[in-house]
């Protein structure tokens, strides 16, 4: 299997982003990048740009993940993705002792702004991490 090189130019004061793969250049108005290794709780979170474009590119990869276009590694990681947000916003989700109207209601009432604005650098640590691990564990 072929190395993959990206490389990730952002520049806060002119707004922009600009990855490189494979020698292809994307002007990007967000990018969220998630690296993870459950078995060694590790864990690695970049964000920076607009929200509203991110939510709009996962929604679009979730769709394509879906669709016979979409490859069984692609449609599994967002079938994994919705399980771990489902047992977040309410962990009885798996137990069908709730509905999906409560399961959203939790979470339009969770204070989102906890988590950080994409206009900022949103990373989170080490010990951020250990601290969540601590609180689902």
């Amino acid at each position: 299997m072929p190395n993959h090189e990206i490389h990730i130019v952002v520049d806060k004061t002119a707004r922009t982003l600009v990855l490189t793969h494979n020698g292809v250049d994307y002007a990007l108005q967000s990018l969220a990048i998630f690296g993870g290794n459950a078995e060694k709780q590790e864990l690695f979170v970049q964000m920076f740009g607009s929200s509203s474009d991110a939510a709009w590119s996962y929604a679009q990869a979730w769709r394509i993940a879906m669709s016979r276009d979409g490859g069984p590694s692609l449609r599994s990681f967002f079938k994994q993705c919705a399980a771990h947000i489902c047992q977040i916003l309410d962990p009885n989700a798996f137990k069908r002792e709730s509905q999906a109207d409560e399961i959203l209601n939790k979470w339009e009432s969770k204070d989102q702004t906890k988590w950080g604005g994409w206009d900022s650098e949103d990373v989170l640590n080490d010990k951020q991490v250990s601290e969540e691990n601590r609180k689902w564990n």
